[in-house]
């Protein structure tokens, strides 16, 4: 089958409409996490949030409902104590990872029988994405490009010189609970895409990479969802007809296109 007839096929085009919906979101909090240094994060509460999964599993409703109501908390918690001395960012998301993956391990053990949803949510599945799911990705993509539009100017400088956004007095705290909190919740959206265990690829590895070959903030912005975009749709094209994983499969290509990019950036230089 080519690709051609692939976009004839209804859960493919939801799953090439997820992931160019899933390259904008990621691409635009990536930018902003990783200057931070808390990249960490997305793994911790990615890996914590299957815990939520587990319990809806195991009580019979959409798993991914409780999985973002623990994933907004946990954002809602670090955000909350990123300014604490007492209590460190890094150590938290790694509380929030061991005890997240523990839980679920638990509560899954309790549960008789073969597991199959289990696995389609910890490495993704093609065919669990449904139209809600789009709709709801719609709706995030919406509101978080319409929060990023209003904490813009505030996010930027923040990033760049969090003493100096305190000193001209912008909203700091807020466009932080507006980051922390919306890429939590983006995430878990994404999951049926990639799977929890490699979800938080699609959010670091294209800012990564394009921090190796663009020289500008618009230059990396732009590359930044270019690479986020082919990745995710070269990475579903070959799960699809290959029969692989589409999580693995499109870490794995975005782990090769950052490799390459560094390669030529030392070249280069």
């Amino acid at each position: 089958m080519d690709i051609i007839d692939m976009f004839s096929i209804s859960f493919m085009q939801r799953a090439f409409i997820g992931c160019f919906l899933l390259s904008i979101t990621y691409g635009l909090y990536g930018m902003f996490i990783i200057p931070r240094k808390i990249g960490f994060m997305a793994d911790g509460i990615s890996h914590a949030s299957l815990l939520g999964i587990a319990v809806g599993l195991s009580i019979g409703i959409n798993p991914l409902l409780p999985a973002l109501i623990l994933a907004a908390f946990l954002g809602f918690l670090l955000a909350y104590s990123a300014d604490s001395h007492r209590v460190t960012s890094d150590g938290l998301i790694g509380i929030f990872l061991s005890g997240g993956m523990s839980g679920a391990i638990i509560i899954m053990a309790f549960m008789p029988g073969y597991k199959p949803d289990l696995f389609s949510y910890l490495f993704g599945n093609l065919l669990s994405i449904q139209n809600v799911d789009i709709y709801a990705l719609v709706a995030f993509t919406v509101l978080s490009i319409i929060g990023f539009i209003l904490q813009w100017r505030a996010l930027v400088i923040s990033t760049i010189h969090l003493d100096l956004s305190k000193v001209i007095n912008l909203p700091t705290t807020q466009s932080k609970y507006f980051l922390f909190v919306g890429m939590s919740i983006g995430l878990i959206l994404g999951v049926k895409l990639l799977g929890v265990i490699l979800i938080s690829a699609l959010l670091i590895t294209p800012v990564m990479t394009a921090n190796q070959i663009a020289t500008s903030f618009k230059g990396t912005f732009i590359t930044t969802q270019l690479i986020g975009f082919f990745a995710s749709f070269v990475g579903i094209v070959l799960s699809y007809s290959l029969d692989l994983p589409p999580g693995p499969t499109i870490a794995l290509l975005l782990v090769a296109i950052f490799v390459l990019s560094l390669l030529q950036s030392k070249l280069s230089s």
